[in-house]
């Protein structure tokens, strides 16, 4: 008997049609020149989800279609993706990742938060990357990872979109530009010890990151490193870590800290369920784990690093408690990055067949910045902050620069009965690499939603943020109030067509002397059906 292996892969096509009829008495979002009027929407989208045992794929498109957006009596066409994908060209060895995506963001804080309102301070963001890697594995003696990737971000900042002023004035007194496209190559290669080293293990690791911008200085994230470790006994084992950091990136200071670095420590673990490790060099470190049950793991760590990225004090922490009908997370890190590569971490959303929202790369800032919430039923929701025109509301401004990014977020969520609730905090600081001073924003949202029958919802979703940047400082406040219908229908089929009406109230306050703030007030109906 012969046989060969099969490989399939099931394909779901899935159109989607959702329309808005907006109300707005201040479209144009001024203080002193406001016009109200209608804004009409319609949106024609689909999703395609492929899978097989050896790639997924996953697309999502939406075609918004806007009348009279800002008070303008024109149309205007924005295109929204959001697509990623995972190919085994050999299994269980080499692999091709791709992801893609569009969007429209805020070119800086004093502007409209979605593409109803406002009469321009918006960028069209698109990203593409492809990555092939390849995992080998030599018996027992080590496992391997060698990866390269490539990134392209491109900005439409010429679209005829004005800035505010603010912004304006940053960029003709710091010598810099709006964020420009650029192209980015990454490298990564991996050695780690396989089960043959019982007693020791070790690993070598090279990584680099180079981005070419069109505009500014390039930017290059480079280190080389190499650790081993040797258990001692059960409880306690010692380790070393040694390499060299190779960073290129503008400052005002040449600030940037590069050369040799190491670390040498031990890590006392009496139990599963926690553990503490010390490192000293140039680079130190505390680590104490507690993971005392299954429901609530923690890691604190402190770092005092005075080569590579990151130098000086810094904490990560992570914490997350689940009770029976509740659930409680904080996380605070510590990073250098661009924003680049920020807006290529985002993704995007698109509605699911109940009208709700599903995303498929990091929703941990979506979260705590309360873009999103969990229903009743376990389905993401929009959040506080969350409009169905522009998916993610940047509190900072847009420029090229690299950035040292500190944020903490606290989030709780409560379910029982009928109504679930849910509220979090965040807290960001940024400082810039050509930029003096800092930017701070912190921000606190809240949501309770009441399932009144199986296919009726109401829902209430309060949030207030508060924006300090180089020149200026915003506060924000934004309350929702509304309803969710899902109607059954049949177009040749049963289908369910989700509903909703929806009353908005924004207060943006300023103490900027070219831009005062604005005040909004909504009323929204929509309805969206997936074929």
């Amino acid at each position: 008997m012969y046989s060969v292996s099969c490989f399939a892969l099931d394909w779901r096509l899935t159109p989607n049609l959702s329309a808005r009829e907006v109300f707005s008495d201040n479209l144009t979002l001024s203080q002193d020149n406001k016009k109200s009027g209608f804004v009409s929407e319609v949106d024609p989208g689909l999703s395609l989800y492929g899978s097989s045992t050896w790639s997924t794929f996953n697309l999502n498109y939406r075609l918004q279609g806007l009348y009279n957006a800002g008070g303008a009596d024109a149309v205007d066409i924005n295109h929204q993706l959001n697509m990623n994908s995972l190919y085994q060209a050999v299994k269980n060895k080499l692999y091709l990742e791709t992801s893609s995506s569009i969007s429209q963001q805020n070119l800086s804080s004093n502007v409209a938060t979605d593409n109803i309102s406002g009469n321009g301070g918006r960028t069209e963001v698109k990203t593409f990357s492809v990555s092939p890697y390849w995992t080998p594995n030599f018996g027992q003696y080590a496992n391997g990872l060698f990866k390269v990737g490539y990134n392209k971000s491109s900005f439409d900042n010429t679209n005829g979109s004005t800035i505010s002023p603010e912004l304006s004035k940053i960029i003709q007194n710091g010598g810099f530009n709006l964020i420009s496209d650029s192209e980015t190559y990454t490298r990564q290669a991996r050695l780690s010890s396989g089960s043959a080293f019982s007693r020791v293990s070790w690993g070598v690791n090279y990584s680099s990151q180079h981005q070419n911008r069109a505009s500014g200085q390039d930017v290059r994230f480079e280190q080389y490193q190499g650790d081993a470790r040797y258990y001692i006994n059960r409880k306690f084992n010692v380790f070393g870590q040694a390499g060299y950091s190779n960073n290129d990136y503008q400052t005002l200071s040449n600030s940037v800290k590069n050369g040799f670095f190491y670390t040498l420590g031990g890590q006392w673990s009496p139990s599963r369920w926690y553990s503490l490790e010390a490192g000293y060099g140039n680079n130190k470190h505390v680590t104490m784990r507690f993971n005392p049950s299954a429901n609530l793991s923690s890691t604190v760590t402190y770092n005092d690093k005075s080569v590579g990225l990151n130098t000086g004090s810094s904490w990560d922490a992570n914490f997350n408690y689940v009770f029976k009908q509740a659930s409680i997370g904080f996380n605070y890190s510590q990073e250098t990055t661009t924003l680049q590569q920020l807006l290529t971490q985002q993704g995007f959303f698109l509605r699911d067949s109940s009208g709700n929202f599903t995303q498929v790369a990091n929703t941990q800032d979506l979260f705590t910045q309360g873009f999103l919430s969990i229903d009743s039923s376990g389905n993401l929701i929009k959040g506080p902050n969350y409009n169905n025109s522009q998916l993610v509301f940047n509190p900072f401004d847009l420029v090229d620069d690299v950035i040292i990014r500190k944020r903490g977020n606290l989030t709780f969520s409560f379910q029982t009965g009928k109504s679930s609730y849910n509220a979090s905090m965040f807290n960001e600081r940024r400082t810039y690499g050509k930029r003096t001073g800092e930017d701070l924003s912190y921000g606190v949202s809240g949501g309770w939603q009441w399932q009144y029958e199986p296919r009726l919802n109401f829902y209430l979703q309060p949030s207030w943020m508060h924006t300090e940047g180089s020149l200026s400082s915003n506060t924000r406040y934004d309350v929702a109030l509304g309803v969710n219908r899902s109607i059954p229908i049949n177009l040749g089929r049963p289908l369910l067509m989700n509903t909703g009406l929806e009353l908005r109230h924004i207060n943006l306050t300023s103490d900027s002397a070219q831009f005062s703030g604005y005040v909004e007030n909504r009323a929204t109906a929509n309805f969206n059906v997936r074929f």
